[in-house]
């Protein structure tokens, strides 16, 4: 076990912090990779291969997973329960399992040994059930897109600044237009994204860039 390589990437925490431990304890040869982005890329593995244990608490976790498998890279990705789409995203993405961030550090010991050993850690119903939430979200994201691109860029950039809480009057002061325009603006937002509220209107663009991220 001490020849294969195991990078566990993310955020200096807890979780990450106490794997590494664990899997050098338990005789890994491994170690944190502090990576917050795309970056230059992953090394190949060397010939008896290699593991990348992702914590999808990064900002670009799931672009970190499809990088290290083109690699050659295994790769194991573990974030928040609650996180389902980008969980999927992950396993979509080559991800060879997902465990969550909140099972004991044992478990994700386990599921390293065995991703090494070539036993399947996740089962085929499983992974088929993660992709068709990921098919789900991916679909969902395409709708609401398709309504945000209805809207012009003064439209776009009325809604950015409602989600980023500026009032109507604010919003008419800083682009130096009427606030009937601003109103205008706003009522044409609503229409083309088919909702009945400033809040709605925002909750779907903040809930779009969540999901497209």
């Amino acid at each position: 076990m001490a020849t294969v390589p195991v990078l566990v990437v993310g955020p200096h925490d807890m979780v990450t912090t106490s794997l590494v431990i664990a899997l050098k304890a338990n005789g890994f040869a491994a170690e944190k990779r502090d990576l917050n982005g795309p970056g230059p890329g992953f090394p190949r593995p060397d010939r008896g291969g290699g593991i990348v244990v992702v914590n999808l608490d990064l900002p670009e976790s799931v672009g970190l997973v499809a990088q290290a498998v083109r690699a050659g890279w295994h790769t194991l990705a573990m974030g928040k329960q609650n996180d389902r789409e980008r969980a999927a995203a992950a396993v979509a993405a080559g991800a060879a399992a997902y465990v969550p961030r909140s099972a004991p550090v044992d478990v994700l010991v386990r599921a390293v040994l065995s991703i090494i050993s070539g036993r399947p850690v996740m089962l085929t119903g499983e992974r088929k059930a993660w992709l068709e939430l990921h098919r789900t979200a991916r679909a969902e994201v395409d709708t609401r897109r398709r309504h945000l691109d209805l809207l012009t860029d003064r439209e776009f950039e009325v809604l950015r600044r409602l989600e980023r809480g500026q009032k109507a009057a604010d919003i008419a002061v800083d682009a130096m237009v009427a606030m009937s325009t601003v109103r205008t603006h706003i009522r044409s937002i609503l229409v083309k994204l088919e909702v009945n509220s400033q809040q709605d209107a925002i909750a779907l663009y903040r809930e779009t860039r969540r999901l497209g991220e």
